[in-house]
C-alpha cells in the first residue's frame, strides 16, 4: 500500500560530533596559545613604585633639610632632636648623625641607624654636649644653629658624610648656648644645689633647702662682674611658700649678698605641692628643676638648679605625705 506523502516520516541528519568537538579544540588551543604568550611576557608589578631605587646612588642624590629643636622632655635628659625630612624619591638611611657647632666643646654625635622614607620626616634625638663659651662674653646672644653631619648609606653598601646646616626651629638653640653658658659665669663662682630639709615638712608643708657655696675668687674679677644671686622660683610639681604669712608665691626673694660672702650658706625654704594629682607625680618631668634668678655682669638671668637623685626622691615621696596619696 502505498503510504501517503502527508504520513511519510522526514529525517534530518544531526552530526552531533564535529562541530562540539572542533569548539572544544579551538578553545584548548586558543588558552594552551594564550598561556604560552603570557609565560613569555613579565608579570606587571603589583605595586609600580616597588621599582624604585633602595636609596640614593651617590652623596649628590641625598636632598634633605634639617632643623633642631628641644622637646617637653629634653631639658630634663639633657637632649635635642635633630628633625630630619627625606625630599628625595628614595628612601635615606642615616647610620650615624652629628651636630657640629663652634658653640659646642665637642661634636654632639648619634650612632644609630634610622631610615626616613622618601618624603618623610623622623626626629633623631641626641644627647647635648658641654659649651664653648666665647671668651670675655658671660651670655651669648644669636648663636647661629649647628651643622648637621648625616652619614648616609648609599645602594652599593658604602657610606657617605653629608653636612647640611640647619635651621633654629623656636630659637631654643640659641637660647640653650645663653643659658648654658651663663651657667659656667655662675658656677665659675658659687655652687648652688638643694636638698630636702625634713626637720621642717609639716602637713602640706615641704622643706628645703639652698646651698651657695662660694668658689676661690677669680684672677682679676672686676666686682661689677660678680654674681648676685636673687631668687628661687616655684617648680611645675611644687609651690613655694612665705614662711611668714604661709601664703602662696611664685618666686622666693634671697637674702642680699647671699653669694658673696667668704663661707657657705644654706637658705631654708618651704615648698608644698602644686596640686595633688598621682598623675602629675607619676609623669614628672620637671618637678625638681629649680630656677634660680642671678644677674651676672650686670644682666639678668635665670640657672637651673637639676636635683640630684637622692633629694628628687626625697621630695617625690615628702609630696606623696603631703597629698595623702
Amino acid at each position: 500500500m502505498r503510504r501517503s506523502p502527508a504520513l511519510r516520516p522526514r529525517f534530518a541528519v544531526v552530526r552531533h560530533g564535529a562541530p562540539a568537538a572542533t569548539a572544544l579544540v579551538g578553545g584548548i588551543l586558543a588558552g594552551l596559545l594564550s598561556s604560552l604568550l603570557t609565560g613569555c611576557s613579565p608579570a606587571a608589578p603589583a605595586n609600580p613604585g616597588s621599582l624604585a631605587l633602595p636609596g640614593p646612588v651617590t652623596a649628590a642624590d641625598v636632598t634633605v633639610t634639617a632643623d633642631v629643636y628641644r622637646s617637653r622632655i629634653d631639658p630634663s635628659r639633657g637632649g635635642i632632636q635633630l628633625s630630619v625630612r627625606n625630599d628625595a624619591a628614595v628612601p635615606l638611611t642615616v647610620v650615624e648623625a652629628r651636630l657640629d657647632s663652634d658653640a659646642l666643646a665637642t661634636t654632639i654625635v648619634r650612632e644609630r641607624t634610622t631610615v626616613i622614607p622618601a618624603g618623610a620626616t623622623r626626629d633623631l634625638a641626641m644627647r647635648l654636649t658641654a659649651v664653648a663659651c666665647p671668651a670675655g662674653e658671660s651670655v651669648p646672644r644669636g648663636t647661629p644653629p649647628p651643622d648637621a653631619v648625616l652619614v648616609v648609606r648609599l645602594i652599593d653598601g658604602s657610606t657617605a658624610a653629608v653636612t647640611v646646616p640647619t635651621t633654629d626651629r623656636l630659637g631654643q638653640w640659641a637660647d640653650w648656648v645663653a643659658v648654658e653658658c651663663l651657667a659656667v659665669a655662675v658656677d665659675q663662682q658659687v655652687a648652688l644645689a638643694v636638698r630636702h630639709d625634713p626637720a621642717r615638712d609639716a602637713g602640706p608643708l615641704i622643706g628645703l633647702l639652698l646651698d651657695i657655696e662660694p668658689r676661690p675668687a677669680l684672677p682679676g674679677l672686676a666686682e661689677e662682674s660678680r654674681v648676685a644671686v636673687q631668687s628661687l622660683s616655684d617648680t611645675v610639681l611644687f609651690g613655694l611658700v612665705d614662711a611668714a604669712s604661709g601664703e602662696r608665691i611664685t618666686s622666693a626673694p634671697l637674702p642680699a649678698g647671699a653669694a658673696g660672702g667668704a663661707g657657705a650658706v644654706s637658705i631654708p625654704l618651704l615648698l608644698t605641692p602644686a596640686r595633688c594629682d598621682a598623675h602629675a607625680l607619676a609623669d614628672d618631668k620637671q618637678g625638681t628643676l629649680f630656677r634660680v634668678g642671678v644677674v651676672v655682669d650686670g644682666t639678668p638671668g635665670t640657672v637651673t638648679i637639676v636635683a640630684d637623685a637622692a633629694t628628687k626622691a626625697a621630695l617625690y615621696d615628702a609630696y606623696t605625705r603631703a597629698c595623702g596619696l
